[in-house]
């Protein structure tokens, strides 16, 4: 255990940059614009929006939850397309076959780092982010008193509801998409960071292929594709999240986890899971050999 640990801190340590460095400047430059938005008076409303100023921070906070969450997916992504090479290009690897660590569990120590670790930091900056949107919502009245005063319980239970909410989304769509992830990185181990275009390449020559061989007759011209559209639309409680930031009530975090846990299509998320840690199998199977090699 104190093995697979390190193995995960490594990852940390290898892709700090982008999963640490580049969220604090981030941060900081939202923070640095807020800042000027108060000093340069741009924060100013209309006198109209006093009585919508109590859902500036709802709504604000969601949409600094899917810019994270969508920077999130992208780095992620990126990790996978590199990580599972990395330690072959600067002979990381001849360092840890020297200790008792199969291949297989240097890989999935990464994919667990791909899945946890790292979004995990991405999350955290979101709350950062959160809060520091929620302080800029609580000072902004004393600028500009027609917003009415401000309600600093209500803007912390909002904070706190819906970061578990998104927490949760995360944490399924991270699942649903967990396969696609070891696809490119299963790819990486044998292309390296080129895995990123065939990743995308391969799935449309086998489509090809498909419609030449059964010339044409499957739905939407390709099973393939068909089941990679709908492998990659994530839409499990999107409607429920978008009905409960756009009325004009508390968010009613239970309901809408029960609903995000309810919409979740689970037997494909199990199957591909499985396909995840095969294709894991068969990358470390082939590391292993091609370092013997």
């Amino acid at each position: 255990m104190r093995a697979f640990l390190a193995l995960l801190r490594r990852e940390y340590l290898e892709h700090r940059g982008a999963f640490l460095y580049a969220p604090l400047i981030l941060i900081g430059l939202f923070t640095l614009i807020i800042f000027m938005a108060f000093v340069s008076g741009h924060y100013r409303f209309s006198g109209s929006a006093g009585n919508a100023f109590s859902r500036i921070f709802d709504l604000g906070y969601f949409a600094i939850a899917v810019l994270w969450t969508g920077y999130g997916f992208i780095a992620v992504f990126f990790y996978f397309a590199d990580a599972f090479n990395a330690d072959r290009r600067n002979n990381a690897m001849l360092f840890w076959k020297s200790m008792p660590q199969s291949d297989f569990k240097i890989l999935l120590s990464k994919m667990t780092a791909g899945l946890t670790t790292l979004p995990a930091l991405l999350f955290i900056a979101m709350l950062v982010t959160g809060i520091i949107a929620g302080v800029a919502t609580l000072i902004a009245p004393y600028f500009l008193p027609v917003l009415g005063p401000p309600d600093p319980t209500r803007t912390a239970t909002t904070w706190a509801e819906l970061s578990v909410v998104v927490l949760v989304y995360e944490v399924l769509a991270l699942l649903w998409f967990a396969p696609f992830f070891a696809w490119v990185g299963g790819l990486s181990t044998v292309v390296g960071r080129w895995s990123i275009p065939l990743a995308l390449l391969i799935p449309v020559i086998v489509s090809l292929f498909e419609g030449v061989v059964d010339f044409g007759s499957a739905p939407g011209g390709s099973y393939v594709l068909s089941f990679l559209r709908q492998r990659m639309t994530f839409t499990a409680g999107s409607q429920d999240l978008q009905v409960v930031l756009f009325a004009n009530a508390p968010i009613d975090m239970p309901q809408v986890i029960q609903h995000l846990l309810a919409a979740m299509d689970w037997p494909s998320t199990l199957g591909g899971l499985v396909f995840s840690f095969v294709v894991i199998a068969l990358a470390s199977l082939y590391r292993r050999r091609s370092l013997k090699g």
